[in-house]
């Protein structure tokens, strides 16, 4: 389980905050395109979505990359470091600019995910012959995809997101209040009076961190998903 203090003496928004990003969301989106099946509430996007890669002629490239979608979305678009990333060539500079290491690092729990469940595929080869190579491509898919299909749909879902930034603030005025909407998301979300200490059970991380950041998304539509990375956690789920 994951402990984060909320001392009753210090404000709520010290320890609990959110994060949204354009770029994010964007990869969400593409992660719940990789799905075999999408959700229900996506069946229709998804297949016009694909029949528009068709047209574009970028069904080849997302076929290439779908691998490093359909089990996660990669660490080097998360909403904390990308908040700011939203124009085409903001996302270009971003990824330019972005460490080759780092980049191919933020792939590898979702390649190794996809490995055991299928073969080694083609991004995985071009990688070890040539990553740069394949983070360019990357980089050029991305914007194309932006520029061609998510930018419009990010002007619709935007607004959503300044409503679910309202409910945080107004629920993060007071714990009751507080551990009510937290418990929306994730039901098994505790709080020890005792120790002053909020509990969120996890399978894959233990121990106690300082931050609990929250990743409210539209496209996301798995189960809630709770990380620790360094002193922070981090929450992401589905805000529909």
């Amino acid at each position: 389980m994951i402990t984060i203090p909320l001392p009753s003496s210090s404000p709520l928004s010290n320890t609990i905050s959110y994060s949204v990003s354009p770029l994010f969301e964007m990869a969400a989106s593409l992660h719940t395109l990789a799905q075999p099946t999408p959700p229900e509430r996506f069946n229709e996007w998804a297949q016009e979505l694909l029949a528009q890669f068709q047209s574009a002629r970028l069904i080849k490239d997302w076929e290439y990359f779908l691998p490093l979608f359909r089990y996660g979305i990669p660490d080097s678009f998360d909403p904390v470091h990308t908040k700011g990333v939203m124009a085409v060539d903001d996302q270009y500079e971003y990824f330019v600019t972005l460490p080759t290491e780092s980049f191919i690092r933020s792939l590898e729990p979702v390649l190794e995910e996809w490995n055991r469940q299928h073969d080694i595929p083609n991004v995985v080869f071009d990688i070890q012959e040539d990553a740069d190579y394949m983070k360019g491509r990357f980089s050029l898919f991305v914007s194309s995809y932006w520029q061609l299909f998510f930018e419009a749909n990010w002007e619709l879902i935007a607004p959503l997101f300044v409503r679910e930034a309202e409910h945080i603030h107004d629920a993060l005025h007071e714990l009751p209040k507080c551990l009510c909407y937290l418990q929306e998301i994730k039901p098994e979300i505790t709080y020890e009076s005792e120790t002053q200490v909020l509990v969120c059970p996890s399978q894959e991380t233990n121990g106690g961190v300082q931050q609990l950041i929250l990743y409210p998304s539209h496209f996301y539509a798995q189960k809630p998903s709770l990380t620790r990375k360094d002193l922070c956690a981090y929450l992401l789920y589905s805000f529909l």
